[in-house]
């Protein structure tokens, strides 16, 4: 009676959750870290227009994140251009380390200039981020041109994030913004938690 009563609450985990039988089923996050043997398990959690910036000429909705395997998350999204973008964008990267979704603070004092965006972007094509963008749908060019793109289950590895290390926060903040004619257009959010295998262990 109780191997069947197991057996018919694993069958209905796997209907409810989407699972087929057989398929690995991953729950740890992906790999990551410095060494080679990537002890770290990175979540990402959300990528998205930053929090009360939904005005801006360039609207990201939060991207719908699905685990693949132990390596790479599947990331797809719809990309909003509200108006043509002609003037030449500069951008910015800034990262902050959080105790809680509240209290953050800057990683580093001021954030990273990225120089002109459209280059930026150019040079960036064979990395994970050129992996995001070969996936639009149109194709994303420089100067953006007012319409929707759709960016359809692009690849994420943990090589963008490997050098946040849990030692120094479980919780880290990414926002990528950019400005043209000395305006903001655009600014996305990367929310992620990294974990060290000692804080997977099982705690009783």
């Amino acid at each position: 009676m109780l191997r069947l009563r197991t057996s018919l609450l694993f069958a209905l985990v796997v209907a409810l959750s989407g699972i087929r039988p057989g398929e690995p089923y991953f729950y740890n996050g992906i790999k990551s870290g410095l060494e080679a043997d990537l002890k770290h398990s990175l979540f990402l959690d959300r990528v998205g227009q930053c929090r009360w910036q939904h005005d801006l000429p360039i609207f990201l909705s939060d991207m719908r994140i699905a685990q693949q395997n132990n390596t790479h998350y599947v990331i797809s999204g719809v990309l909003r251009v509200r108006r043509n973008i002609t003037d030449a964008t500069t951008g910015t990267v800034s990262i902050e380390i959080c105790q809680n979704a509240t209290q953050c603070r800057p990683f580093i004092d001021r954030p990273v200039a990225i120089g002109d965006v459209c280059q930026f972007l150019a040079e960036k094509r064979p990395s994970s981020l050129g992996e995001v963008l070969g996936h639009s749908v149109p194709p994303l060019r420089c100067p953006l041109t007012k319409g929707v793109y759709r960016i359809n289950d692009a690849l994420v590895d943990y090589k963008p994030f490997r050098y946040f290390s849990p030692n120094v926060s479980k919780l880290w903040r990414i926002d990528l913004v950019a400005e043209s004619g000395q305006k903001r257009v655009f600014c996305v959010r990367i929310e992620l938690y990294v974990y060290s295998w000692e804080d997977m262990l099982p705690r009783y």
